[in-house]
């Protein structure tokens, strides 16, 4: 599940429905057993991990499974208070995506007003919290000539990673090919 309806993600077609997820109690024994296998680290992502209602005890028993957590992040969905209760939970990295560098157009690849503005909040509440931030850019058709300009409003955003990454073309992406293909 996510809140964006960004034509080039991944997410499969067809989502699982809620009382399909796994459990809170199915994920711990996951992240136990996968420590004990030797995994470092864990990233938390979706479609829109915020969208759980047990984002912060997941997050809990990650890092009491002793694995360093990065919750791969829309922005929407988080406010000030859920992102103090992931950091207090053991929260260790936070990566925010952007559609664009400005917010009609980003907010339009989106497919939700008032993201731009959501993530650039975010992303001041990550930073004030002193947690690291990465900024991921998916470029296509639509976005391909604002690199650049991504680039600088991801160090605006106080991000000290940047990610640019082409469409990957299968679920959403594979559907809308045609037209996320730059020319």
């Amino acid at each position: 599940r996510c809140p964006l309806g960004c034509p080039y993600c991944s997410n499969p077609l067809m989502l699982d429905e809620r009382k399909d997820e796994l459990d809170t109690a199915t994920w711990a024994d996951v992240f136990r057993q996968a420590a004990a296998l030797g995994i470092l680290q864990i990233h938390i992502s979706g479609g829109e991990p915020a969208a759980r209602r047990d984002l912060v005890e997941i997050t809990a028993v990650a890092n009491a499974a002793g694995l360093y957590t990065n919750l791969i992040t829309s922005g929407v969905g988080l406010d000030s208070k859920r992102l103090q209760a992931l950091a207090d939970a053991g929260l260790d990295h936070v990566q925010i995506s952007i559609q664009d560098s400005t917010a009609s157009s980003a907010d339009k690849i989106a497919g939700y007003d008032g993201a731009f503005a959501r993530k650039r909040a975010l992303a001041g509440e990550v930073r004030t919290l002193g947690l690291p931030l990465t900024v991921n850019a998916v470029i296509h058709r639509a976005n391909i000539d604002h690199v650049g300009d991504m680039v600088t409003l991801a160090l605006e955003m106080g991000a000290s990673r940047v990610e640019i990454a082409h469409a990957q073309y299968y679920g959403w992406a594979l559907r809308n090919r045609a037209a996320l293909m730059p020319h």
